[in-house]
């Protein structure tokens, strides 16, 4: 569930009306809409004025009777809601937009056009989510704006190759930079988002005790929104966001491709899944009880790079052999995950305790976070002692034969 980003206004004068029976009950109403205007759209050629008959419960034919009795009037039925049919006259979708990751591809299509193309979904996706960010109207658009960076710094990095190597170091270094910016307050906003998640099994009395915590945090997260807002309104974002466009749609003649250009798409994703995958394995191999939380991070990442490979490319890769292997990677990721935000988590309760104190916070609140660091450090110990396993179930014969039929599908 995530909030709506409001598409058009749409003004009208209404005259309400209702249909009474003998008892003087209602049984079905309408509404008149006269001088209907859309913002923003003076040249739509929109109808004059509508008539809008409502069912009531319990007489749905009171309701067709109405409209029955309109067409016999000479009115034309339209079909649709005021506000669709207005909008529908000015040009406007209100179906919404769902954005995803794969795009249509063809695996024996040049591996620069392919990786053009899934670049320019996700700048479409990052388009799309700016303006939700900016309102700040619920944190889902910052989390698929900042996925859709994330997923076009890893396309970058993989597929540099065949791509020209001037814009891909100007773009991963811009794109560095924006997922640099979005971070603290992405952070911030997952802490929220588990808030309950994270205190509810302390008790009431421990939760009231938090309720300065909570307000600090709900502070800092908008300190942390308004910079991000300011970054995003930036001309340095803007610049990025045009130029970066402005390349997708119109490479310049000349360009010096790498020397993987002209390859085709389904080797070059078949080559990288590979290689992305063995040195997940390799690496996961390595992590045991000791190591430190940096280096589990680290596995994080190299998790999230096979991820947006099989996202980004999923259109070549056959759903049989796709399905399970993500499902397996997806356990793992979640464990990583669930470890990853712990430790953020409490490293950024124990610069509140340090703010809370050093402002004269009550024994009471003082105790409670330190409970609330407990339970926090349980969590990330908890994940820790599932690794072994969640990574075992991934570095799995069933999970490795997956891959290689995914990997022999796109080689041809």
């Amino acid at each position: 569930m995530r909030a709506l980003l409001p598409v058009v206004t749409i003004s009208a004068a209404v005259t309400d009306g209702a249909w009474r029976d003998r008892s003087g009950k209602t049984v079905a109403t309408s509404s008149l809409h006269r001088d209907i205007d859309v913002d923003g759209h003076p040249a739509a050629e929109l109808v004059p004025w509508t008539v809008e008959i409502a069912e009531l419960t319990g007489y749905p034919k009171k309701a067709v009777a109405a409209a029955a009795a309109l067409r016999e009037l000479g009115l034309v039925q339209l079909g649709d809601e005021t506000v669709v049919v207005a909008a529908t006259a000015a040009g406007i979708s209100l179906s919404g937009t769902r954005f995803e990751p794969t795009v249509p591809l063809d695996a024996e299509m040049p591996a620069a056009e392919g990786v053009r193309l899934v670049l320019a979904n996700l700048a479409d996706t990052i388009d799309g989510n700016w303006r939700g960010t900016i309102d700040d109207v619920d944190p889902e658009f910052l989390h698929d704006l900042r996925v859709a960076v994330r997923r076009t710094r890893s396309v970058l990095r993989q597929c540099k190759r065949s791509l020209p190597s001037t814009v891909v170091e100007w773009a991963s270094e811009r794109f560095g930079w924006l997922a640099g910016e979005t971070g603290r307050a992405r952070d911030l906003d997952v802490y929220l988002i588990e808030w309950d998640t994270y205190t509810s099994p302390l008790g009431l009395t421990v939760v009231d005790a938090l309720h300065p915590v909570r307000r600090l945090l709900g502070r800092h997260r908008a300190e942390a929104a308004t910079r991000l807002t300011a970054t995003l309104r930036s001309s340095e974002a803007m610049a990025l966001l045009g130029e970066w466009r402005s390349w997708l749609r119109h490479p310049v003649a000349g360009d010096d491709l790498g020397d993987r250009a002209d390859e085709r798409l389904g080797w070059l994703v078949a080559a990288r899944l590979q290689r992305v995958h063995d040195d997940l394995v390799r690496d996961g191999r390595a992590i045991g009880p000791e190591t430190p939380g940096s280096e589990v991070h680290e596995l994080r990442k190299d998790a999230k790079k096979l991820r947006y490979l099989i996202e980004c490319f999923g259109s070549l890769l056959p759903s049989s052999a796709r399905a399970p292997f993500v499902k397996q990677l997806k356990k793992l990721q979640d464990n990583l995950g669930e470890h990853q935000d712990a430790e953020v988590h409490v490293a950024e309760l124990r610069v509140m305790a340090h703010d809370l104190h050093d402002t004269g916070a009550s024994p009471d609140t003082m105790t409670a976070i330190g409970q609330l660091a407990e339970q926090l450090d349980q969590r990330r110990l908890a994940a820790r002692a599932a690794f072994a396993e969640e990574f075992d179930a991934f570095d799995s014969t069933s999970t490795r034969r997956s891959l290689a039929a995914v990997v022999e599908a796109l080689d041809g």
